[in-house]
């Protein structure tokens, strides 16, 4: 089936029950914490759903979200919404950006435009497809289990396959990270190369010194993933086993909605500056609402969180973990994210030809440093370019890839290594 041409719409019906529904928020008592030890400060919140109500121009961000072609496509009769821009140039390499959540589209925004339209024509542009995962914004969910990230992964593939990409380039952050893992895995004569944001800190069974590998910087990442894991976690226990219970509360109140990704926002962004936080140190307010408000129109909230729980499952039947890599593999760590392994570690199960450690940002690399994340990419894409015919060798040290490395600079705020 041909894609169809789709706008993302805020109706004004719509808007005003949102305005109704925050106006007539029902607040608990006040409780004073210090640092949101307890969760999201109440005074924060009502700043920023307030300024959902009477200060967020719904227009613009329409606009914003339709100034890069929006378009469904039907894979084996479910539409997948995607946004596509293609380069000037017919040859250029296809690039698939997934997202995770509380992610959507709008991560992407900003740095579509930076790789397929790049100022500068010495800088090489792409062919960029960037879909909202099934289930969420205007992918639409099937209704019942059975929407496992393998699948979503499977859909992926066939959506560029059906846009005319053959081979492409895929990057993955958040849970895009284990789709875009999925993709590579499954697809490896497909995929010229893997590039994630978020690499899960396994140590390499087959060290027993794993530790011993890890660099002075990186135990203070490992400090972070435990910090993470044991007091950031609460929000993925709930969505993992119940999330349908969740999601009639978080959708039925904006507030409630924002707060519960406020929250997310506020621990997983590079927000702090002077020793105060603050999201929009990161990510501006029309951005982190933009992005909420693609969830509360498509009436997505709840669909969305079901990734949890498939991914939940398929671990427990032994099918949730992907397959092994051995496409060229990439990673930009942005000093934020939840989730940051140990380089060594981390190119013992992969072919990593790539490795940037960024100065500033977090989890949403894209939308918090758009530049970083889009020069990032295009290096990566580049390095792969160079290789040609890759050869691997396995050895008791690891997986690694014999290459012709040209590197390029990398710029002011980021640290390459070959």
């Amino acid at each position: 089936m041909p894609s169809i041409p789709y706008q993302f719409r805020f109706e004004a019906n719509a808007v005003d029950e949102l305005r109704t529904r925050i106006a007539q928020t029902r607040w608990p008592r006040r409780f004073t914490a210090q640092n949101w030890d307890f969760g999201v400060d109440q005074d924060y919140l009502r700043d920023v759903v307030d300024y959902w109500r009477d200060g967020f121009d719904f227009e613009d961000a329409e606009r914003r979200i339709n100034a890069v072609p929006n378009y469904l496509t039907s894979i084996d009769g479910l539409p997948i919404h995607h946004l596509h821009s293609r380069s000037a140039q017919e040859d250029a390499v296809p690039v698939l950006l997934l997202h995770g959540w509380p992610g959507s589209i709008v991560e992407f925004l900003e740095v579509i435009e930076k790789l397929s339209a790049p100022e500068s024509a010495e800088l090489e542009s792409f062919h960029v497809v960037a879909p909202s995962l099934q289930g969420f914004g205007a992918s639409p969910g099937i209704g019942e289990p059975g929407m496992t990230p393998v699948r979503i992964a499977h859909r992926m593939a066939a959506l560029m396959r059906e846009l005319g990409y053959e081979q492409f380039v895929v990057h993955g952050g958040d849970w895009g990270t284990l789709l875009a893992t999925h993709i590579a895995s499954l697809y490896p004569q497909r995929v010229l190369g893997l590039h994630v944001t978020l690499t899960h800190p396994i140590p390499p069974g087959d060290v027993p010194e794993a530790m011993a590998l890890v660099q002075d910087h990186e135990r203070e990442w490992l400090k972070g993933n435990e910090f993470n894991a044991l007091d950031g976690r609460g929000y993925f226990e709930i969505q993992k086993t119940r999330p349908e219970t969740l999601g009639f509360a978080l959708n039925d109140s904006p507030a409630g909605w924002c707060a519960w990704v406020l929250d997310k926002f506020y621990q997983w962004t590079d927000c702090e500056r002077d020793g105060i936080r603050d999201v929009r140190h990161a990510v501006s307010w029309e951005k982190f609402l933009a992005n909420l408000s693609v969830y509360w129109f498509t009436d997505t909230i709840s669909s969305a969180m079901h990734f949890y729980r498939e991914q939940y499952l398929a671990l427990r039947n032994g099918t949730g973990a992907a397959g092994e890599v051995v496409v060229p593999t990439g990673a930009g760590i942005f000093p934020q994210e939840i989730l940051k392994s140990p380089r060594a570690w981390y190119q013992r199960r992969f072919p990593l030809v790539h490795w940037t450690e960024h100065e500033a940002g977090g989890h949403f690399g894209a939308m918090e440093r758009p530049e970083a994340f889009a020069s990032d990419l295009r290096a990566f894409v580049q390095t792969v370019a160079d290789l040609g015919p890759v050869a691997l060798e396995q050895s008791k040290s690891g997986r690694t890839a014999k290459m012709r490395v040209d590197r390029p600079d990398g710029g002011a705020g980021c640290r390459h290594y070959t």
